[in-house]
């Protein structure tokens, strides 16, 4: 099957006139792409770069200093920087859903049940999970800080902050939760991110988690070639299920191989293009600017879509 992916990655090259730089977060986003990483693709590809991010703020400074054209990014991190007048557009959505709160003894059912907790999550402000619950708080006319805290770490953290009781609960994606689930004693996984959104709202949608975006004015040939290229090698990836694990557990410094290949399963990859993506998107973001006008930005979505 990895004949098919050589070709593509013949035929972008062909079109490129200029240095692409991909970046894409570590972590498990870098499923879809671990049949591409696998690939000698300096080699085969000379234009192509693809490089790692590990902080929103160091993804937000490439961008904005024009040094990646084409970027995987938490979908409401790329409104907010759509809202600020950044010129980059929504290609596609490749990761829905995925994250999950992760308790001990008792699970959560409702934003209610959060109540007199600091809920970990990850990295910083503005991604998905984060976004989500300060939404149902903010309806449920509780006060973030007061009545519920929200604290900001890397998902192995979390993980090591449940285990070692210094909080009662976390909201991170997988396969940080399949790997909180595997260590902590007494963990309960329960109200995914999906259920969350839909405890305020009556139209329910899957989340888009993770979007591809690129700079506005990338060459159109260049941008469908690259989205080519990135869908073969997630139906790769994840039909290589041992494969893609051993991939993305070296990149993101060992982590459990086994837990990899248990959590590709519930971490919600899905590949769909911008026009495929909009409707649910587009109901997400107005749903939040709704609630709160400050969590994304207000975005001009005749724009926003590729």
């Amino acid at each position: 099957m990895k004949i098919f992916l050589v070709a593509t990655l013949l035929i972008f090259s062909t079109l490129l006139s200029a240095t692409v730089n991909f970046i894409n977060p570590v972590g498990p986003t870098l499923v879809p792409i671990a049949q591409l990483l696998s690939s000698n693709v300096p080699e085969e590809v000379p234009g192509l770069e693809i490089n790692f991010w590990c902080s929103v703020d160091e993804a937000i400074s490439l961008i904005v200093g024009k040094k990646a054209q084409i970027s995987l990014l938490p979908v409401t991190i790329g409104a907010k920087l759509a809202s600020s007048g950044i010129d980059i557009k929504l290609v596609a959505v490749s990761m829905w859903n995925g994250f999950y709160f992760i308790t001990i003894e008792k699970a959560i059912s409702s934003v209610e049940d959060l109540v007199g907790m600091e809920v970990f999550t990850l990295h910083a402000p503005g991604q998905t999970a984060d976004i989500i619950l300060k939404g149902a708080i903010e309806k449920s006319a509780l006060k973030i800080g007061k009545d519920i805290k929200i604290a900001y770490v890397g998902g192995a953290e979390a993980v090591q902050l449940l285990a070692s009781g210094k909080t009662r609960a976390i909201l991170v994606p997988e396969p940080f939760a399949t790997l909180a689930m595997t260590k902590v004693e007494k963990a309960v996984r329960s109200m995914p991110i999906e259920e969350l959104w839909a405890s305020f709202n009556e139209e329910k949608i899957n989340i888009p988690t993770s979007g591809l975006f690129v700079s506005g004015d990338l060459d159109r040939s260049v941008v469908e070639a690259f989205l080519m290229l990135y869908g073969q090698s997630m139906s790769l990836s994840l039909a290589d299920r041992v494969g893609t694990a051993s991939v993305v557990s070296e990149k993101m410094g060992g982590f459990p191989i086994p837990v990899l290949e248990k959590a590709i399963d519930t971490a919600g990859f899905r590949f769909a293009d911008s026009q495929e993506a909009r409707r649910e998107v587009t109901i997400y973001l107005r749903k939040l600017f709704e609630l709160d006008p400050e969590l994304t930005g207000e975005v001009n979505l005749d724009g926003f879509f590729f």
